[in-house]
């Protein structure tokens, strides 16, 4: 991770995340544990949270209800379980992104534009997390911390991007990249769950607006 994105977690305190799920030992273990973790993807996707049953979740994995609540405690511990795991690839997608060697040589509208697209395909690949998301902090479980967490770690990787393109960065530039970043998801995962404002989530005019906002806001758009 980077020293800038290390930084900016201090400074917001992010809370240390939970094991959720009891320790899978073997690689059969492992593999149920993944299944089922896939399984319930689909389901909270399907269903939300409180309409979505063990049974269901089970039955999709090929897994009996037994071996479900043998690998966790319960339908919330697995929830939890299950955005560890999305988190960890929700960073990975990250890394992968600013990895890109485009981003050190296409101009930087390109970039945001390209930033855009990708957060776009993952936020529709996974409308029902959010849903299932809001419901239980509707129901006062915390569950924004590690959203917090993949904000701050992207902030981090686009700082350290303007910093290698030659951008002048202060502590101003730290916390704008933080609040684009935000502003960016808020707004699509805000189109998911409430619906066209005044674009849906697929609408081009919608991704350039944003990549537009990414660049005015960090003063970069010429």
């Amino acid at each position: 991770m980077s020293t800038t994105t290390a930084q900016t977690q201090d400074v917001i305190e992010i809370e240390p995340v939970k094991s959720w799920a009891r320790p899978a030992h073997q690689e059969r273990s492992r593999q149920q544990r993944d299944r089922l973790l896939k399984a319930g993807e689909r389901v909270f996707a399907e269903s939300g949270f409180w309409q979505a049953h063990v049974a269901d979740i089970a039955k999709r994995a090929g897994c009996s209800v037994g071996s479900f609540y043998r690998r966790f405690e319960d339908k919330e511990a697995f929830f939890f379980a299950l955005q560890a795991d999305m988190a960890v690839r929700g960073e990975a997608n990250i890394v992968k992104f600013f990895a890109d060697p485009k981003c050190q040589t296409e101009p930087l509208i390109d970039v945001f534009r390209r930033l855009v697209h990708n957060s776009v395909r993952v936020v529709k690949g996974i409308e029902g997390y959010y849903r299932a998301l809001f419901e239980l902090s509707l129901r006062g479980q915390n569950v924004w911390p590690l959203m917090r967490q993949l904000e701050v770690i992207e902030a981090g990787y686009m700082v350290d991007l303007l910093r290698a393109r030659g951008v002048a960065v202060d502590e101003r530039t730290k916390d704008a990249a933080h609040l684009a970043i935000r502003m960016m998801h808020g707004q699509l995962i805000s189109s998911v769950l409430h619906g066209p404002g005044p674009f849906t989530i697929d609408d081009p005019r919608l991704h350039e607006e944003l990549s537009l906002m990414l660049a005015r806001y960090l003063d970069l758009e010429d």
